[in-house]
């Protein structure tokens, strides 16, 4: 089941999060984080944007949020979407089922765009944000040094909306 996360939801988020810190490049985190220091960042990123956890069996399996995607004012209409599935549960469209959440979220929140980053070569991630339809805008090369080695930035990005910030299309008013 998908649903809103709160604090308590910091270590099982965190299992998830600390495997890729210390095992892939998905994340361009060196260290490990405590549970007091994610507890802070969900509350954080939750007072002003969704946070979403997949729970099966009472066990965090995944989770989705948005934030923002630079703090400028003029940006306030772009989000960040980071999502995180649990190593052991890849495959089982966990994912898909968060990513298809924070779009609707996102797109009731009155965002235009959903921008990801995403480090290239981690083929499964943006093969996953291309079947929601996220368009690879550009690269940045050699922007990260972990592991070792240079790594390169993806953007993605996904039209929510058209049109003008404040105004509501004929379309959006038949969704409503």
């Amino acid at each position: 089941m998908i649903r809103m996360a709160v604090p308590e939801d910091a270590a099982g988020c965190l299992s998830i999060y600390n495997w890729y810190i210390e095992n892939s490049d998905a994340t361009f985190e060196t260290e490990l984080l405590s549970e007091e220091e994610f507890r802070a960042r969900i509350m954080n990123i939750t007072e002003s944007y969704p946070w979403i956890v997949y729970e099966e069996d009472g066990v965090i399996r995944g989770y989705a949020y948005l934030s923002a995607f630079n703090p400028r004012q003029a940006y306030r209409w772009t989000c960040d979407l980071a999502v995180y599935t649990d190593r052991e549960m890849r495959g089982r469209g966990i994912g898909s089922l968060l990513i298809s959440a924070m779009i609707r979220l996102a797109y009731q929140d009155g965002y235009y765009r959903m921008v990801s980053l995403i480090t290239r070569g981690n083929t499964a991630s943006e093969r996953i944000h291309e079947k929601f339809g996220f368009q690879k805008c550009g690269v940045l090369e050699k922007t990260g040094y972990k592991s070792g080695k240079w790594l390169d930035v993806s953007f993605y990005m996904l039209k929510l909306r058209e049109g003008t910030p404040g105004t509501i299309t004929n379309e959006e008013i038949r969704q409503v």
